[in-house]
């Protein structure tokens, strides 16, 4: 195991009970008195490992471990101890972001909805109200929702509110109006949804990406308070890896700094997404890869 689970260890109520003896290595923590599950191919389990420089250096029966590393001492009393989990596909940096937008999840109602946006908007900090999380199947009344309780209630305030899946989304018309939408806008791959002549505010597929292309991008600070935040929530659920889909040169950089720093403990394998300025420096430069990025 190159990593593990750690986090859980913190909450156990530790008793620094195990035995000592003359070591001949130094680690900084001895985790003792566990279920340590290896993953290996039989699925063996443990009872003691060593840490130094949050690398594992031994596993194996605690009598053993004892005997060749002198350290702090943990005894988890028999719990169970797991490897890192990993994230295969996901958007880590997105799910930081929506941490610090309005939480419109398992809401029940488009009142619901409302009122969370309400809530929300008087704490923002940017001009945009951004959103994230509404499914009208969730609801009583399973329809698309309209833009006229937007438009009432924020009329120079752009609004962006993404389904939970974000292939569809809900914008006001101020929104529409600073990404030039009409009923007579045009597009590929997308549908600008239109009744009575007038854009109702749904959007979904690629039209949802002509208002996000027009809001503000995040700053590098709000870039590295969205990465601390959902490696917080990540690493209390013990995923130590994630990989995350669709990254800018300008944020795999970011990540890169905070990592060598320190700040940013996450190991992450970044897939690129496919713009410009990605593939004119990564086809010239070739790939990059460090202790936790890759």
């Amino acid at each position: 195991m190159k990593q593990t689970f750690l986090s859980a260890l913190l909450f156990a109520s530790a008793l620094y009970g195990c035995s000592t003896s003359n070591e001949k290595q130094k680690a900084d923590l001895i985790i003792c008195n566990a279920i340590v599950y290896t993953i290996d191919s039989a699925f063996a389990t443990a009872e003691s490992f060593a840490v130094k420089d949050g690398k594992i250096l031994a596993v194996g029966k605690q009598e053993d471990i004892f005997s060749a590393y002198e350290g702090e001492k943990l005894d988890l009393q028999g719990k169970a101890v797991y490897p890192g989990l990993i994230d295969a596909h996901c958007h880590f940096l997105g799910y930081g972001k929506g941490l610090t937008q309005a939480d419109l999840i398992d809401t029940k109602s488009f009142d619901e909805v409302i009122q969370r946006v309400v809530e929300y908007s008087k704490i923002k900090k940017g001009e945009w109200i951004i959103g994230r999380g509404w499914d009208q199947n969730d609801w009583i009344v399973k329809d698309f929702p309209t833009k006229e309780k937007l438009d009432s209630l924020f009329p120079s305030t752009p609004v962006f509110l993404k389904r939970v899946d974000g292939h569809a989304a809900l914008v006001n018309s101020e929104a529409l109006k600073r990404a030039g939408i009409n009923e007579k806008t045009k597009l590929n791959g997308g549908l600008i949804e239109v009744k009575n002549n007038k854009p109702t505010g749904i959007l979904v597929d690629n039209a949802v990406d002509l208002v996000a292309n027009v809001i503000p991008p995040a700053n590098k600070e709000e870039i590295q308070s969205a990465l601390l935040a959902a490696q917080a929530n990540c690493f209390a659920a013990g995923l130590t890896t994630v990989d995350d889909a669709g990254l800018e040169k300008q944020v795999v950089d970011i990540i890169d700094e905070m990592q060598k720093k320190g700040e940013l403990k996450m190991r992450i394998y970044a897939m690129l997404t496919d713009n410009r300025e990605n593939l004119n420096y990564y086809l010239e430069h070739g790939k990059y890869k460090s202790d936790r990025l890759n």
